[in-house]
């Protein structure tokens, strides 16, 4: 069975889950033209590393930095 994949886009959720920390719901949002981060559904804050805000310039590398500590699941509406 093929499954295709759908790069998320702005307004989609996700679900980032963790072997030590509880599952996280977040949505991708646009912070201007080209600055891209995920906050917290049921909070509204940002994603934080170390107390930095994860931010990207696309979707795609805002996706690769999320991954480095998180598994990344698309949610459907």
């Amino acid at each position: 069975m093929k499954v295709k994949f759908k790069m998320p886009e702005v307004g989609d959720h996700i679900l980032l889950k963790s072997k030590i920390f509880p599952p996280i719901e977040a949505t991708i949002v646009s912070l201007g033209d080209d600055e891209f981060c995920a906050i917290v559904t049921k909070t509204g804050e940002g994603i934080n590393v170390k107390n930095e805000l994860i931010c990207c310039s696309s979707v795609p590398e805002l996706l690769a930095e999320l991954q480095k500590c998180r598994e990344i699941y698309l949610m459907e509406d």
